[in-house]
């Protein structure tokens, strides 16, 4: 049982690998400048390569709270698709479709993924998926035409890793009953 403490921990280091992935990543690209810091772009690449190995190492942990996070990307889609500009600042226009594309990505990506609970053990294709997830996030944070395309590919790999996921368990449930289904004729 995770304490306070645990938890804000947990919390503030996935903002900081998440945030230093995505502004990192964007300089990388040469998208992003950096300004406020000076930085190389192979010291940025490094640092965004850094951050997204200990993201895909705690993996396992951060899984159970995926389908929260992109829920609240609904809702922030929806309020964009409402008032027809980027979230905290009106001086950026976004175009309805593509704020509802968004949900609608968002919400494939909450179905494909509410069964990682606390108990629930990621297999290697759903780790992939996830990660695939947050690299099409960072692109789509700093390269605007490919936002779509980088959601729907990531969105793709989670709805991928489902079927993989429900075919094989599946697999596992004709089997058991193929196997444990006594006769009535004999042993």
């Amino acid at each position: 049982m995770a304490n306070g403490f645990q938890i804000a921990g947990g919390l503030l280091l996935g903002f900081a690998l998440m945030g230093s992935f995505v502004a990192f990543a964007g300089i990388t690209l040469g998208v992003a400048s950096s300004t406020k810091f000076q930085v190389s772009r192979l010291l940025a690449g490094l640092i965004a390569g850094s951050a997204l190995v200990v993201i895909g190492l705690l993996v396992q942990r951060w899984a159970k709270y995926f389908a929260g996070w992109i829920a609240w990307g609904i809702l922030n889609s929806l309020v964009m698709a409402s008032s027809g500009h980027l979230l905290n600042d009106s001086a950026i226009p976004v175009g309805r479709s593509l704020a509802l594309t968004m949900a609608g990505l968002c919400f494939v990506a909450v179905l494909a993924t509410r069964r990682f609970t606390k108990e629930y053990k990621l297999h290697w294709a759903e780790k992939f998926a996830l990660i695939a997830r947050i690299v099409a996030f960072a692109l789509s944070a700093n390269i605007e035409r490919f936002s779509i395309p980088a959601l729907a590919t990531g969105t793709f790999a989670l709805v991928i890793a489902w079927c993989w996921h429900h075919s094989q368990s599946r697999r596992r449930g004709h089997q058991g009953i193929h196997r444990h289904s006594p006769t009535a004729d004999g042993p």
